[in-house]
């Protein structure tokens, strides 16, 4: 029987965390396009880029299942950007924040001095709730207005290369589970 105790508990174990394995990956890109492709009309059939390639992606987990997505990468020497959050139906709100507060851990980890993302205008407040501000004017993307903002990076923080392992630990992932 759920009673509120064990909602709390499954609500407060979101975890999120750069992928590990293809199947992660794999999860993540089917995320995206259940939001972009087939829930928000955005693409007509993937919205998968040449970033992609390139990008650290980074999945919300709870109860072992990946329920969102984002991806960062560095777009010039310290410049970074965030962009294809995507959150299940029923799991948006908590988890998107985590995933943009994880995001911006990751970004400053790799040195950026700036983090940027092109947001949908209807998201806007909530990315301002999480410390982001706008940078630019409001244009169309796909037939839908977004706004460029910028996150708040913390003064001070010390990143380091080494510290977020790019896609190293995803290749030694997928290497060893063709053992």
């Amino acid at each position: 029987m759920w009673n509120k105790s064990k909602i709390q508990n499954l609500i407060s174990a979101i975890v999120c965390r750069q992928v590990k394995s293809e199947g992660e990956l794999e999860d993540c890109y089917r995320i995206r396009k259940q939001v972009f492709v087939e829930e928000q009309n955005l693409f007509a059939r993937t919205d998968r880029d040449r970033y992609d390639k390139r990008a650290i992606h980074i999945a919300a987990f709870q109860g072992g299942r990946i329920i969102g997505t984002v991806r960062v990468y560095e777009e010039g020497r310290g410049i970074w950007f965030g962009g294809r959050l995507a959150v299940l139906k029923g799991f948006r709100g908590r988890a998107g924040r985590l995933l943009i507060e994880k995001a911006v851990e990751i970004a400053q980890a790799n040195n950026a001095k700036r983090f940027f993302a092109y947001i949908q205008v209807r998201n806007v407040l909530f990315f301002k709730r999480c410390g982001w501000s706008k940078a630019g004017e409001v244009f169309n993307y796909h037939g839908a207005p977004h706004q460029l903002m910028e996150a708040e990076l913390k003064k001070g923080f010390q990143g380091s290369r080494g510290q977020v392992n790019r896609r190293k630990e995803f290749r030694i992932q997928k290497s060893e589970s063709r053992r």
